[in-house]
């Protein structure tokens, strides 16, 4: 695959998280995927590696919890070979009525036009104020 072809499929897979779209989505990501979280189990709820059925329930989980919806641009995309790294903003009422206005760093790594490894950098401090309380 090209880069230009892996950043589209990283691209779609972001914007894809979102609430306006459905499980196709998921077809992105290979079947032996991993996603990982970087993040502390100490200090935010969900960190650590996720499978990809894992993955899928956690983001079917999430987006229930938010019956508002939630929006997920991406703001920056920057590629080499089967490495893809996209910049993404989210935005979200949440039930307790707080505003989510979450910024991520993803890195990809694409093999035969699927995601075979993400990780996902989130600031956690604000992800675990506005869901408290």
């Amino acid at each position: 695959m090209s880069v230009e072809q892996n950043k589209r499929i990283a691209c779609e897979l972001v914007q894809g998280l979102d609430s306006d779209h459905g499980d196709a989505v998921f077809d992105l990501l290979h079947e032996t995927a991993s996603w990982t979280v970087m993040a502390h189990a100490d200090s935010f709820p969900v960190s650590g590696s996720m499978s990809k059925a894992e993955f899928v329930q956690h983001i079917k989980r999430f987006r229930q919890a938010i019956p508002s919806g939630i929006r997920i641009t991406v703001t920056g995309v920057t590629a080499e070979a089967d490495r893809v790294a996209v910049e993404a903003e989210s935005t979200a009422t949440l039930p307790n009525g707080r505003i989510l206005n979450q910024f991520y760093h993803f890195l990809f790594e694409i093999e035969d036009g699927t995601v075979r490894r993400a990780r996902e950098y989130i600031d956690t401090a604000h992800g675990v104020a506005v869901h408290s309380g």
